[in-house]
């Protein structure tokens, strides 16, 4: 793909993004040099598109998807935000994604709009191209040096490397309220216009070293229940459950139980509950812990339990690992 000279102009005046570190520094990137002053950021899942209302925006909106895959799982869902959006009065102009161009060549066909668009997604499984940082690189080609920069970032942390300047201020930030899209609104607008963080950003930083302080803790004070097991306390701590399982998997950890409190949706509050956790996604523990007559829920890797239910839980793992 060609640089695009077309694109040194500002055409977009709302996004809506994926909330990853590609999302949001693609999207920053973005606002520098393709967007409209005042451009709205909507950050969302493929999954949580239903969520949003495009009769609630400005009108005419000028809209570019960022890291915004089709949602595989329920296509209409996506066929049926493309038609709210069109219905609103407004117009997808643009969908910077590498993840699969067919899929959306097809979601727009079934809403009945044409696929003419100022950006072009690709499919990164036939391609060299494989974070939307990437592709908005190549078709804008020479940039400055802020921006290439965040479109670096953007490219390291669809590779899950948070290693980098920008990378790893926006990661953080959000880690420490995952849920918080605010969050991702403001580090987007500010890093589009700044290289460092402000005092509000050093702060949602500070809030993931804590985090990060808990998991050193919580990993010291783990039981070693021999077969590659282990078993560590969560509760009373904020943590950030990928990466805590993560840290632990690196030592060696075959399955790892967690008990901690979480969110329990038969009672609609946080209630103490217990998880297992495989670092080999192939290993079916949620059918043996089933097997062995527990009630259970998650997938083939994670189960969720009663705090009740472990010693036999854990016997059905320990024997699946025999």
């Amino acid at each position: 793909m060609k640089p695009n000279k077309k694109m040194k102009k500002r055409f977009f005046n709302l996004i809506v993004s994926a909330g990853s570190v590609d999302g949001i520094c693609s999207s920053a990137a973005t606002l520098r040099v393709l967007c409209e002053p005042e451009t709205e950021i909507v950050f969302t899942q493929a999954f949580t598109v239903d969520k949003i209302d495009p009769t609630t925006w400005k009108p005419n909106r000028q809209v570019l998807f960022v890291d915004l895959a089709v949602n595989n799982r329920d296509e209409a869902m996506t066929v049926e935000f493309l038609r709210r959006i069109n219905a609103a009065g407004h117009q997808i102009i643009g969908v910077l994604d590498e993840h699969c161009r067919e899929d959306w060549e097809k979601a727009f066909a079934a809403a009945d709009l044409d696929f003419d668009l100022l950006i072009e997604p690709v499919t990164q499984a036939t391609g060299e191209i494989k974070s939307s940082g990437a592709l908005l690189l190549n078709i804008l080609g020479i940039v400055d040096e802020h921006t290439e920069e965040l479109l670096g970032a953007a490219d390291a942390g669809d590779k899950m490397n948070f290693d980098t300047h920008f990378g790893r201020m926006v990661n953080k930030a959000v880690k420490s309220k995952i849920a918080d899209d605010s969050r991702r609104v403001y580090l987007a607008k500010h890093f589009a216009e700044n290289t460092q963080p402000d005092e509000t950003i050093l702060g949602w930083i500070a809030e993931y070293d804590k985090i990060l302080k808990n998991h050193q803790e919580i990993i010291a004070a783990r039981q070693d229940l021999s077969d590659g097991i282990v078993r560590v306390v969560t509760t009373g701590l904020t943590v950030d459950m990928t990466t805590l399982m993560s840290e632990l998997y690196k030592l060696g950890t075959k399955v790892v139980i967690v008990e901690g409190m979480a969110f329990n949706k038969s009672v609609g509050h946080p209630t103490l509950q217990v998880s297992f956790g495989a670092s080999d996604n192939k290993l079916d523990i949620l059918t043996a812990i089933k097997a062995a007559g527990v009630t259970a829920s998650g997938f083939a890797s994670k189960a969720n339990i009663e705090p009740t239910d472990e010693n036999s839980a854990l016997a059905a793992v320990r024997a699946l690992l025999q």
